[in-house]
């Protein structure tokens, strides 16, 4: 035991703590004078006897990496980013991306540890209770060690499916996972640490780590899994008797990964994506934990140019050996292809009868938020909030984070942000140009905040007229309108309502959430939470009054095909109900669901739609729906 010395005292590491914390929330890399503290602090504690420990054990492991557990009892230690000590003289010699020291903090329990063999796949199973769309992006990111049959996916938990009683159930079922994967908001009530649920009946669902970690260990706790995944506010956050990460340690799983403090998403997936491949390869004969999260926090250091949150995902370790899975039997194969799926190469007829009829187009913002340049929106908002106010949480519906920018920093440097984004990117997802090929005279709706249905639809139909509606913002009922002449290429805007339009004979397309309009026309977009509270209403207020009742009947009239869309987008719930008040949708229509939200039975009974009547739904990749596409319009099928 020694001292770190007179400049090292508790209340020099709080404050070193808390400006590693505010440079990993700016995705900064470590100043000079960081670097130089961590870098003393390195030196502080690896001296005198535990030097020489350290050498002794260097030299029995042959070279392999020595396991450094960190057997931490003070709320302060433990919330200290020890993985950001660097080796004097190195610039990126840190615990956390080591090759020879794997740091781990060590947890005391009374429950056994042992390897487990995993003779094929290891199963995962993700929940996100509230996060729907982050688990198309981790299964996207896991898609290499997936497709190699390294990792199985479970059916996820999100949505109803992750609701205390229903979450408590499936833990009564098979297939058990190795890997518990859990993206969501934790917290200390009343200084005990919790995770969030599913709401039950727009209540939200907290529920004690302690009491979900006895229920895992009642249910798996002879079972597979090994390791739990806590993606979540506060997971490392130690309370006045433990973290999330150390409960679920000491009872549910032989380790846990945690984050410290909150970080962007983008970064979480590139630390899951390494993380998994180093655990979880074939080539190797075990799955070492430790080992495989140090590689990770090297690949979030290399790729993000030195940031500091790196150092965020922590290690909790029930054992005195990081190795989780015993690898030396397995034999790993490919799982069979969606190929193989009779419905690959066929699509449903109740499609088929859809496309084949005059219909409604729908399509939801799904790309937008899936679009990489996008996506740094929400960096750049956060970003400069983080400046503002020290501190703004990386898990934020975007509606939300937008508000906060607009309060705090106010809505024209709002607007700022969104042209510097939206305004200078070539975004054109290809399954538009697809739908645009089988769209005609109409009405046809999109939530887009960029103009690339009605450029999809001037490309492929210019023997039709097209008008542009984007409805007012205010109750003046003051509509921007375009139109593009048939056989011509411009765009004109138009300052009173045109009496020859019919939709019968021209296509409408209708801007809900506003933005960009044909020849880069700019118009403040619908961005904030207030912006979808004030700024959305009944057609009959959103339009010119002359053209309520054409709109209005061309919508009831004909089948919706919806595309992009979530039920649990509280945002696409509203602009459906205003869309259609109580009316059900036409009988006919579909909706097109991305098969990682798993929220069929959610549309086919209605729950949340106009009227409380479901429509068809069907689950199906983009991929998949632009070969169906292709086929019809080649006549392949039908």
């Amino acid at each position: 035991m020694h001292l770190l010395g007179p400049d090292l005292d508790a209340d020099a590491l709080r404050a070193l703590s808390r400006r590693l914390k505010a440079a990993a929330e700016s995705g900064r890399p470590l100043d000079s004078e960081l670097a130089r503290r961590v870098q003393a602090l390195h030196r502080a504690l690896f001296q005198g006897e535990l030097q020489g420990v350290l050498a002794r054990l260097r030299e029995a492991s042959s070279g392999g990496p020595v396991l450094l557990r960190l057997m931490l009892q003070d709320a302060d230690l433990q919330g200290f980013p020890w993985e950001a000590l660097c080796e004097p003289g190195k610039d990126f010699e840190f615990l956390g991306n080591s090759a020879s020291l794997l740091p781990v903090r060590g947890v005391r329990s009374p429950e056994p540890w042992q390897p487990r063999e995993v003779r094929g796949a290891v199963r995962l199973l993700a929940v996100a209770p509230l996060h729907t769309h982050s688990l198309p992006r981790l299964q996207g990111t896991l898609h290499e060690s997936l497709s190699s049959g390294e990792i199985e996916w479970l059916e996820p938990l999100t949505g109803p499916r992750a609701r205390k009683a229903a979450f408590f159930e499936r833990l009564r079922r098979q297939p058990e996972p190795h890997i518990l994967h859990f993206i969501g908001h934790g917290g200390l009530h009343e200084g005990k640490p919790v995770l969030r649920l599913a709401d039950e009946e727009d209540e939200e669902s907290w529920v004690p780590v302690e009491l979900l970690a006895q229920q895992l260990h009642g249910a798996w706790g002879k079972g597979p899994l090994r390791l739990i995944v806590l993606e979540a506010c506060e997971g490392a956050t130690p309370g006045p008797l433990a973290s999330a990460a150390e409960l679920l340690t000491r009872t549910a799983a032989d380790a846990v990964v945690a984050y410290l403090w909150p970080v962007r998403m983008d970064v979480a997936l590139r630390c899951s994506r390494a993380f998994y491949r180093a655990l979880t390869r074939a080539a190797q004969q075990e799955g070492d934990v430790a080992l495989s999260l140090n590689e990770a926090r090297r690949g979030v250091l290399a790729e993000l140019e030195g940031s500091a949150e790196a150092f965020s995902p922590v290690l909790y370790l029930r054992g005195r050996d990081p190795v989780l899975f015993d690898f030396k039997a397995r034999r790993v194969s490919p799982p069979p292809t969606p190929a193989l799926r009779a419905e690959t190469s066929h699509p449903p007829q109740s499609l088929v009868r859809l496309l084949e009829q005059p219909f409604t187009l729908l399509l939801g913002d799904r790309w937008e938020e899936e679009e990489p340049s996008f996506r740094g929106l929400r960096e750049r908002l956060q970003g400069e909030l983080i400046q503002k106010t020290g501190h703004v949480s990386h898990e934020l519906p975007l509606s939300t984070l937008a508000e906060h920018y607009a309060l705090r920093i106010g809505q024209e440097e709002l607007d700022y942000e969104f042209q510097e984004v939206f305004g200078q990117t070539e975004f054109m997802p290809p399954l538009l140009s697809l739908l645009a090929r089988r769209l005609g005279a109409g009405v046809h709706i999109t939530l887009l905040r960029l103009p690339v249905l009605e450029q999809s639809l001037a490309e492929h139909h210019p023997e039709l007229t097209l008008y542009v509606i984007q409805p007012s913002s205010s109750a003046d009922g003051h509509a921007v309108m375009m139109r593009r002449e048939a056989g011509t290429s411009r765009w004109e805007r138009l300052h009173k309502v045109p009496a020859s339009l019919d939709t019968e004979r021209d296509g409408v397309v209708l801007r809900l959430c506003s933005g960009y309009l044909p020849a880069h026309l700019f118009s403040r977009p619908l961005l904030t939470e207030d912006d979808y509270l004030l700024g959305i209403r009944g057609l009959s207020s959103l339009l010119p009054f002359e053209l309520v009742d054409p709109i209005q009947g061309a919508l009831s009239l004909r089948p919706l095909l919806l595309v992009g869309l979530s039920m649990l987008d509280w945002c696409h719930r509203m602009l459906l109900y205003q869309l259609f008040g109580r009316r059900t949708l036409q009988r006919g229509s579909m909706a097109v669901l991305d098969p990682g939200i798993h929220e069929r039975e959610l549309w086919e009974e209605g729950r949340g739609l106009p009227g409380r009547t479901g429509v068809r739904a069907l689950e199906s990749t983009d991929a998949e729906l632009m070969r169906w596409l292709e086929a019809l319009s080649a006549g392949r099928i039908g």
